[in-house]
């Protein structure tokens, strides 16, 4: 009985200290946000010839701590998709889109201490891409790519607005087998690819 008795108090003091562990590391989160966003999606090099740009749209929830190292971190995970149509001149089909459909996760950097900040970003995800149609150079497939770009968010009140610019680095993009990549198709071993995908957007959201 008295072992059991002093288990239980000490599973109470660690659970009992690990509170306030936990309440000041949510109180060290600030600027929570919910944003929503729209704008135009493209590809890049081998890619850019047989997918044309389209709508891309999205939605993100993101959260500031506090300052690191003097820096002004930005932290955000999100769902972005886009539907592109596939150029029928190369193609040889008509009709056929390309739907992505993908998650992620990013760091920011604020370049200044305001409520109107131009800021950097980089981060890690993946998108889920399904042709519409048949079109002998592309597949469907799951690809890895790193995020990078750059922006400026503005807040007034609860509300939040962002702009930005972005490109995507593909890994290992199989979805394009059929283009002139040298690395399309390679099941065995990771590589990046010589095409990329490029976004400017607009989000809003709400600031808490």
């Amino acid at each position: 009985m008295k072992g059991g008795r002093a288990a239980s108090v000490l599973v109470f003091t660690l659970l009992s200290g690990s509170a306030p562990a936990q309440t000041s590391l949510l109180s060290n989160l600030h600027d929570w946000s919910v944003m929503v966003g729209s704008g135009v999606e493209g590809y890049t090099q081998v890619l850019a010839p047989l997918v044309a740009p389209g709508v891309t749209y999205g939605v993100s929830v993101g959260v500031r701590p506090e300052p690191l190292l003097g820096l002004d971190v930005g932290l955000e995970v999100g769902y972005s998709g886009a539907v592109n149509e596939l150029d029928t001149r190369v193609a040889g089909s008509r009709g056929v889109d390309l739907v992505r459909n993908g998650a992620y996760a990013a760091a920011s950097v604020g370049l200044l201490s305001s409520r109107v900040q131009p800021y950097v970003m980089g981060g890690l995800g993946f998108s889920s891409y399904n042709v519409r149609g048949a079109v002998p150079a592309l597949g469907d497939d799951l690809v890895g790519n790193v995020p990078l770009g750059a922006g400026v968010r503005a807040s007034l009140g609860l509300l939040t607005a962002d702009a930005r610019l972005s490109y995507n680095v593909l890994f290992d993009q199989r979805f394009a087998a059929g283009t002139p990549a040298p690395d399309a198709g390679n099941v065995s071993e990771l590589s990046i690819s010589r095409g990329g995908r490029y976004s400017g957007t607009l989000n809003l959201g709400l600031l808490w």
